[in-house]
């Protein structure tokens, strides 16, 4: 029968990729699938028909008991600051449940962080120490044994797997570091906002939050604990008139001199045995058409020589490597199962 897994919140965006990647999944086994705004039952097919004729399940209004009882992994497809009060309810219900929550809500390892990036008061601060920071690729020994993962955001996703080789060698300079990132429009949620809607954003291109997103304090303090030491960062996201993608261009100015080969070594050396981080060959630049669909990054590198900083870019499926992608690679390793299963 395989591993039960439920899906809270399944008929957002992200939700549904889970659902699409977990059907077919060799080792987890679809049980549950719910929602905190319906009253009553309806079947998937019918809130969201792409489901049609491949799973007969019903979506539930969420059930405390069900959820933790029926299911040993649970994923959290729900907005900021639900998590943080159903998480502990989970866990009383049943200690040995695998939670990954794609919310903000287990991100940052303070209160008060939590506080400033999403300007809510946080009513779990005990898990918040317990939960790990599930960018799979720098956290799997943390992953074994783990019971809570915060799935990390989209934008931190692609700006860290691009940023951390050159924080972990000490070769990110203090001031100046610039992450410019633009995102699909699924990345904002299914919610009705006026700002979403075709009229608004088909034709149109336009930053928003401008060093004022959540994601970015998310992505100082990754940073800060890897290099040792807090950076500047300017961070500017932007809204692209297409469903799904991302691509970050970041401008990283270094603490000494590299060539170019250099630093092609030191990506390659990081990622050289990653299933899903994929180093273009030089004058190769992502987009991402290429990552559509899938739980890759691709990345490239370039030096300025007139400025003598780095050029670092990212693409990558907000839906996937930057949702539901990331966080069944993650459940998969709470699991103990290859990382890439289920995943492409």
């Amino acid at each position: 029968m395989g591993i039960s897994a439920g899906i809270v919140g399944v008929t957002g965006y992200t939700g549904q990729e889970l659902l699409r990647i977990l059907l077919a999944h060799p080792d987890f086994s679809v049980r549950y699938l719910a929602s905190l705004r319906l009253s009553h039952s309806r079947p998937v097919s019918e809130l969201v028909p792409a489901f049609t004729r491949r799973v007969n399940l019903r979506v539930e209004p969420f059930a405390l008991s069900r959820a933790a009882e029926e299911n040993e992994a649970l994923f959290l497809a729900l907005p900021s600051g639900s998590a943080m009060t159903l998480a502990p309810q989970l866990f009383r219900k049943n200690r040995s449940l695998k939670i990954v929550d794609l919310s903000g809500d287990f991100r940052f390892k303070s209160s008060s962080l939590f506080q400033r990036a999403y300007h809510l008061s946080h009513k779990s601060p005990g898990l918040i120490r317990e939960a790990v920071y599930g960018l799979t690729e720098w956290a799997r020994d943390k992953l074994q044994g783990a019971r809570l993962v915060a799935n990390p955001g989209c934008y931190p996703t692609a700006a860290l797997l691009a940023l951390l080789p050159l924080a972990q060698e000490g070769l990110l300079a203090p001031r100046g570091l610039t992450v410019d990132a633009k995102s699909g429009v699924t990345g904002a949620g299914r919610a009705l906002k006026e700002e979403l809607l075709h009229a608004e954003t088909a034709e149109n291109f336009r930053a928003y939050k401008v060093n004022d997103h959540p994601h970015m304090p998310e992505i100082e303090q990754a940073l800060q604990k890897s290099g040792g030491k807090k950076l500047g960062l300017t961070f500017v996201p932007h809204l692209v008139p297409m469903n799904r993608g991302l691509l970050a261009t970041l401008y990283a100015p270094l603490t000494r001199k590299v060539t170019l080969k250099g630093l092609r070594a030191l990506f390659e050396r990081a990622y050289a045995k990653e299933p899903f981080v994929r180093l273009l060959p030089p004058g190769t630049w992502p987009q991402t058409k290429s990552v559509w669909g899938t739980n890759r990054c691709d990345l490239a590198v370039s030096l300025d020589p007139a400025s003598g900083r780095a050029i670092l870019l990212a693409a990558i499926d907000n839906l996937g490597k930057g949702a539901a992608g990331q966080a069944v690679q993650n459940m998969n390793l709470l699991f103990g199962l290859p990382e890439t299963a289920g995943l492409v």
